[in-house]
């Protein structure tokens, strides 16, 4: 029998109380701990504190909802959306501080032909601005790695968020200067939404220009086509005579195109300095971006056959 003098016991604190409706033995089947978590997310309730008590299990947590993230919503055990679901998941690694399982979560959920997850990817770009002092680190420790990772990478440049990429924008370039293939290109896709302002990502796009892999080339040529950036107008006039790959040249004149006014001392230069089939190349170049007016940019002090060569071109 209680003495009429003994205290009661103390209230539960209301994070317990509030946790209890989420209760479950400590031998549940992991997909019911999943299940749990989400439902607490979906209703806006102690995910923190859950994901937390649960973080021993985070790996299989994860695996989960990778699998669940590509079944029928309908078969789901709590009414949510697959965009939902995807921020629920991304929640529980931010507020868990399971860092050491987000490479997981996007590897699972990205293919190398059809790229990031969609659904995680809007969660990823919504749940770095929201945690960006937990999350940044983490993006910034699983990219400097022996081997950078292709699919984060992937994430990081398909969400095209500029506080992203300024954040981790001394690895990127790291990883852009020194790998190649798809951790270079998704690394230089990434840092694309620096330029024009960014002078050492400019220099990094124009060093790129004529880069010996093609895929890289590619991105990096149509990457200048949409940017004003004069630097890459010049260097793509002394580029586009020996270019052999017609949609090189192609490219090569939009950027031209782009940059033209700011392109014509360099078109005075070069026919002045060329000769040949360089020469006529260039003279070409000039009347598809000047029409007549290229006949403006040809240098005063020209031999009599250079001169019959370019007149030729630009008629």
């Amino acid at each position: 029998m209680q003495d009429s003098k003994e205290e009661k016991p103390p209230t539960a604190p209301d994070e317990i109380v509030k946790l209890s409706k989420y209760k479950i033995s400590s031998d549940a089947n992991p997909r019911e701990i999943f299940w749990a978590l989400v439902k607490a997310c979906n209703e806006g309730e102690n995910l923190e504190a859950l994901a937390k008590k649960h973080a021993g299990i985070r790996e299989a947590l994860v695996n989960i909802g990778c699998s669940v993230l590509e079944e029928d919503p309908k078969a789901y055990r709590v009414k949510v959306t697959k965009l939902k679901l995807a921020h629920c998941m991304f929640s529980m690694i931010a507020l868990g501080g399971w860092g050491d399982v987000l490479e997981r979560a996007l590897s699972h959920l990205y293919e190398r032909k059809k790229g990031p997850d969609l659904n995680m990817l809007m969660a990823f770009g919504e749940g770095f601005s929201k945690n960006r002092e937990k999350v940044g680190p983490w993006l910034k420790e699983i990219i400097t790695m022996d081997r950078p990772s292709e699919a984060v990478l992937a994430y990081i440049a398909n969400a095209g968020d500029r506080e992203m990429v300024s954040e981790l924008r001394g690895e990127l370039l790291n990883i852009a200067r020194t790998e190649i293939n798809e951790p270079q290109t998704y690394s230089m896709e990434s840092l694309s939404v620096l330029l024009p302002q960014d002078k050492e990502v400019v220099k990094l796009f124009l060093d790129m220009m004529d880069d010996w892999d093609l895929e890289t080339k590619k991105m990096t040529l149509e990457t200048l086509c949409a940017k004003e950036i004069p630097e890459a107008g010049k260097k793509a006039v002394s580029l586009y005579p020996y270019e052999q790959d017609e949609k090189f040249r192609i490219t090569l004149e939009r950027i031209v195109d782009k940059n033209w006014e700011e392109c014509k001392p360099e078109f005075t230069k070069l026919m002045g300095s060329l000769e040949g089939k360089e020469l006529v190349e260039v003279a070409t170049l000039a009347k598809k971006i000047y029409g007549k007016a290229a006949k403006k940019l040809v240098p005063k002090e020209m031999g009599a056959e250079k001169k019959k060569a370019v007149d030729a071109a630009l008629d």
